[in-house]
């Protein structure tokens, strides 16, 4: 996977995120995991359907996916940290002037 620059536009964003949410689903351990499973589902759609802006799109996957992952209880392997933490930082858009 490439890493995307600070200064990418939605769209790479949105596709980087698909990715990173297509590795973290094929893990096994994942499918015990209902509430975060659904969560990633639901935003990869959406993602595909671009019916919202990127940003605002991953902005609130990254509440979801936080209260997912607080509900459940649940537990990630060193890997899996590593790609969250990835989907996550794609929210991070630096505006500089």
């Amino acid at each position: 996977m490439s890493t995307v620059k600070w200064f990418s536009g939605g769209n790479e964003r949105g596709e980087q995120a698909v990715n990173i949410i297509n590795v973290l689903l094929d893990y096994k351990e994942l499918s015990q995991n209902d509430q975060l499973r659904k969560t990633l589902l639901e935003y990869k759609f959406e993602l595909q359907k671009k019916g919202s802006s990127v940003p605002f799109i991953l902005s609130r996957m990254n509440l979801d996916i936080s209260k997912a992952l607080r509900n459940d209880g649940v537990y990630l392997n060193e890997e899996q940290k590593k790609y969250l933490k990835q989907l996550t930082s794609l929210s991070n858009i630096r505006y500089g002037y």
